[in-house]
């Protein structure tokens, strides 16, 4: 989605409904363009959803998902299987595989990998729970990580997205072929059927 994009459907829907508008003061006007685009952006992300068959997974989808992997296989992570799916009924019954979160979390900053999860952990933990890790040398999120954090779960997102999103074979294929002569293909295969 383009800013420019953007600006010009609340610039047309302004334009539309004008006599709306114009009574508006600026704070007014402000938070209903806001709301505007807002309502834009997320037909356009579900269009985009229903026309490519391909998911989008938004920041708090992925917090959600990572806190309930958090809660389900603990700080461990003991290498779940492929097969190893988690649902997220807080996400909209969006399933993900724990291999590609996981997959995800490896690709990220050690420091990043670090706040998300003690974040996901702090959001599972009862009061006397959050006690017992602090005595234990867990430490919450502090107010200076939030940047952080919040840096961390939008790259975790684009990985989760880039992961599951990805086309379903990574090769030149039949489309792909460039004609070559007998004496290339011979040279790139080391074929030596005359014996030499």
């Amino acid at each position: 989605m383009d800013a420019d994009d953007i600006t010009q459907e609340i610039l047309v829907k302004a334009c539309t409904r004008a006599d709306v508008y114009n009574g508006m003061s600026d704070g007014e006007l402000y938070v209903s363009l806001s709301r505007e685009a807002v309502a834009y952006c997320a037909r356009e992300r579900a269009d985009y959803v229903t026309r490519t068959a391909r998911y989008i997974y938004t920041p708090d989808e992925a917090r959600a998902l990572l806190s309930i992997a958090v809660e389900t296989l603990g700080a461990e992570w003991d290498a779940p299987t492929k097969d190893g799916y988690v649902a997220a009924p807080d996400a909209g019954n969006v399933v993900v595989s724990l291999w590609d979160l996981r997959a995800a979390l490896d690709e990220l900053r050690p420091d990043w990998r670090d706040v998300l999860v003690r974040r996901a952990e702090g959001e599972t933990y009862s009061a006397a729970q959050r006690e017992e890790a602090q005595a234990r040398g867990w430490r919450p999120v502090a107010r200076g990580e939030h940047m952080k954090h919040s840096r961390a779960l939008e790259r975790l997102t684009q990985i989760l997205n880039r992961t599951v999103n990805r086309p379903p074979g990574d090769h030149d294929g039949p489309g792909a072929r460039k004609a070559v002569s007998n004496a290339r293909a011979l040279a790139t295969t080391h074929d030596d059927r005359d014996g030499k």
